[in-house]
């Protein structure tokens, strides 16, 4: 009896773990992208160069969090098939965290910019690019993403005080990466690693100072722009970082294989527990024709 009954509840687990819902969380949240429109054709000298330049921001986020790659390296550029890239991870993050963040990039933006000559993408804690042109060194402003949650109110003095401390921390500090804090109020901000010192400055002077003059009311803020960001958060919110994705029509594949794959999951699941109803099911019968004098099966 004991043994049927241990049985019986390791059919039932079995069964919960199968068909309960999984869950995973990651700090690595897209944020936005943009893509060329002009493609390039499918086996072509370009594609080949591109698959060879991705994986090396791999491989190097092993020994920095910022690099630029050339493809072909060390020979004189051709247009047609030269291709140029960078990858930044956030300032604090270590190699393995930034590794993991800069392969799912890559996999995201060769989703979503399949076959185009250009192609970016910003997650939360990682950055990357290429093109067909060389931008490094360049400077550009261009606002990629700005938004700000609704404004706190002039009632809530002390939240404003903290905001505006850690606004004027990022511009006050030094370096192409910076933090601040107060309370419950932290922030970020960097610029890629491309830019010389001055470049940076002028790149985080502009975002900083357009999260002040946007965002400064409000709970929190983010203004990315093409080759820096400012960002802050508070009581432990977070900007709701809707995709955005620019120089192109979004893909809708990732959301599409989401829905598949749940769905799946589920007809799995659902086929997984009756296989395990019809076995135990079946084992009940047989303990019982074993077992008719048992007072339960009678």
């Amino acid at each position: 009896m004991f043994k049927t009954k241990t049985i019986l509840l390791g059919f039932l687990l079995a069964a919960v773990i199968l068909v309960g819902p999984s869950s995973s969380t990651t700090d690595d949240s897209f944020i936005y992208a943009g893509c060329s429109p002009t493609k390039f054709s499918p086996g072509s000298g370009y594609e080949t160069n591109l698959n060879s330049l991705l994986p090396s921001f791999v491989s190097s986020t092993i020994s920095s969090g910022y690099n630029n790659f050339t493809v072909p390296s060390g020979a004189k550029p051709e247009p047609a098939v030269t291709v140029y890239g960078l990858y930044q991870c956030r300032g604090d993050l270590n190699p393995t965290s930034c590794s993991s963040c800069v392969s799912r990039a890559i996999a995201k933006v060769g989703t979503i910019c399949s076959n185009a000559y250009c192609g970016f993408l910003q997650m939360e804690n990682c950055f990357v690019r290429y093109d067909n042109s060389s931008f490094f060194g360049v400077q550009d402003k261009s606002v990629m993403l700005k938004k700000c949650a609704p404004l706190m109110g002039f009632n809530d003095q002390d939240a404003l005080t903290r905001v505006s401390d850690v606004i004027g921390s990022l511009g006050s500090g030094g370096g192409p990466y910076r933090i601040g804090g107060n309370g419950d109020v932290q922030g970020v901000a960097q610029c890629t690693g491309d830019l010389s010192q001055g470049q940076c400055q002028d790149c985080l002077s502009d975002a900083i100072g357009r999260l002040r003059s946007d965002c400064g009311m409000a709970q929190w803020g983010y203004v990315y722009l093409s080759k820096c960001y400012a960002r802050f958060s508070s009581g432990g919110s977070h900007a709701n970082q809707t995709p955005y994705y620019a120089g192109g029509e979004k893909d809708d594949k990732d959301d599409d294989d989401n829905g598949v794959g749940k769905t799946l999951a589920i007809i799995i699941g659902i086929i997984t527990l009756v296989i395990l109803l019809v076995v135990f099911l079946a084992f009940i019968g047989k303990q019982c024709r074993k077992l008719q004098d048992e007072k339960w099966c009678t």
